[in-house]
Formats: structure tokens, sequence, C-alpha cells
């Protein structure tokens, strides 16, 4: 990431997170054949528990038990254990991740989905993919393992507002337009305004998340067809991992699923600029003055505060 855009994490901060995940595993499947025809069947709420409210489960995940973590990771994962008592939590090793994922997407109409992880050989890849399918079958909370929460989940927005939310989001790029702006950066921060992935909590079998999920695996299917390679070959330039499975993807789904639940065109005009948190329909957007330190600290105007700290990216 280029350090003049950099990015300070929100609800916890994020110092690597493109950079570092898990390991390669052996598969022992067919591999699926890549096609964009459309034959793929959507999602049901069959394949989830679709219980109403946000599960109190905090997700994080890691190639290594708990017990191997590093100190500076088991502080961070401390923040979320002491700040959110309430709250179940589990670290998924990559055996437990595949295996979740073979559990809860086995439907007729979820089959192709998990078939789609499980060949992925890719670090980031399946890291990105993973979050989606374990907040939609399940719900809970996700959080990437390099962030650290420094305020309660509770404390996030109003009591009114948390209870009405079946999503939470949070922004963290959030800009102004300026002259020659195409001409400033090169990656999705291109895009003025856009949604972390890397914390962000649903209720399970949200539609907002199945849609998430199945525009990433029609994403990773184009992608292997484009290039000529099977799903487990794929080598992707940064900026396609953003767009295919990382915060641009996450971005998109949210503005055009938005825009079909109400009928009307939905954009970031709407959320950019925030000082306090909003709902959108059931969706709580946090402002970036929640995700970014650097932003909280601003002395001029008043803000939601920061829920997090970190180290710029």
């Amino acid at each position: 990431m280029q350090s003049a855009a950099a990015l300070w994490k929100v609800l916890a901060i994020i110092s690597s997170t493109y950079l570092v995940f898990l390991h390669l595993t052996t598969n022992s499947y067919s591999p699926i054949v890549p096609t964009t025809n459309g034959t793929q069947q959507p999602l049901s709420s069959s394949t989830t528990n679709n219980s109403s409210g946000i599960t109190k489960k905090i997700w994080q995940t890691w190639h290594t038990p708990a017990v191997l973590l590093k100190d500076v990771d088991k502080e961070r994962v401390r923040t979320w254990q002491e700040q959110n008592s309430g709250y179940r939590y589990e670290l998924l090793t990559d055996a437990a991740a595949e295996n979740f994922v073979r559990e809860h997407y086995t439907s007729e109409e979820s089959k192709w989905i998990g078939d789609i992880y499980l060949e992925l050989t890719d670090k980031i890849l399946k890291a990105d993919f993973l979050r989606y399918l374990l907040l939609y079958a399940s719900g809970g909370l996700y959080a990437d393992l390099d962030t650290s929460c420094l305020s309660p989940l509770s404390s996030w927005a109003s009591t009114d507002l948390l209870q009405r939310a079946n999503v939470i989001i949070g922004i963290e790029n959030d800009r102004q337009p300026v002259e020659n702006d195409w001409k400033l950066y090169s990656d999705y921060r291109s895009h003025i305004w856009g949604i972390n992935n890397w914390t962000f909590a649903s209720k399970p079998g949200h539609p907002f998340l199945r849609a998430t999920v199945e525009r990433v695996a029609k994403n990773l299917l184009a992608l292997a067809e484009r290039k000529g390679k099977g799903l487990g070959e794929m080598e992707l330039a940064y900026k396609e991992v953003i767009d295919a499975t990382g915060p641009m993807a996450f971005t998109t789904t949210f503005l055009e699923w938005r825009s079909r639940e109400t009928g009307n065109g939905i954009n970031y005009n709407g959320l950019t600029m925030l000082e306090q948190p909003v709902l959108v329909g059931d969706v709580l957007v946090l402002p970036i003055r929640a995700m970014s330190m650097m932003e909280a600290n601003r002395v001029d105007g008043e803000g939601a505060r920061a829920l997090a700290y970190g180290e710029p990216v």
C-alpha cells in the first residue's frame, strides 16, 4: 500500500492485511470448470441459520492454533476477548476452516461455492473469501488477526442503532475529490469512498452477505476463465485481489445490493464525510473517524471516537 494513502485501521487496526495469511493446502477433489454462463444456482437461506440479530461470536483465522501465535498476536486476540466478555471467541485454523466450509456449504444451492473455496490455493484469496462464508453461514463479527479492539462492541454506536442493526460495516476510505484526482492513486483508493473488509459483523443469512458470497465466487470463476487457468493455479496482481475478493468487491456489492433493495440508484454520496454512525436499512455504517486514529484525533469538529488503534500500512 502506498504510504501517501496509508489508512489507519478501525475498531481494530491492520498492519499487514494483504501480506501474510493462510498456508497452501492440498485438495483431493476434482477441479471446478470455470464458467461465467450463469448456471450456478444462487444461495438460499437453507445454507444458514437465518436467525434475527448479530450472533454474539467473534471470528478470527490463522494457520496455527492459538497456542502457537506470536506474543503480539496473542495480545491483540486478548483485546477482543476482554472487551467483549459476553461473546464467544473462535480462532479458526486452516483445517478447521475447510471443515467449516464442507459442513455448511453442502446443499445443492451452495456446494459450488464451497468447492470454489476448497480449490483455491492463493492465501489471500482464501482469507478474503472465508470471512464472507463464515458470517453468511453462522453470523458474528469477523476481525483480522492483526487488529486490536479498544472499545466493547456494545459501545460502537447507540443502543438503539445496535439493536436495529443486522450488519455492521465501517468506512475506511472517504475523501473529497480533487483536481486531477485520477492521477493520485493507482489502486482501489482511487475510489473516493469504500468500506473495509477486515472488521465487520452480520447476522447469519443476511442478503448483503449472500450477495457478497455470490459475487466473490463468480468473480473468481471469471478470473480463472479469463486467465485460462484453474482456480488453484491463478496468480493475481494486487489490484485484481482487491477487486475480486477484497474491499472493492465488498463496497461494490453493498452499493449494488442497496440499490436493488430500495429500487433506487444508491451511491456513496449520502454516506460520505459522516461524523456519526448511521443506519442504512438494517446496515449500521460507522464513519471513518471511528475507524481511524488519525481522523479521530482531529481537533476540528465532533465525531465518533476511535474504536481501535493501529499503525499506518
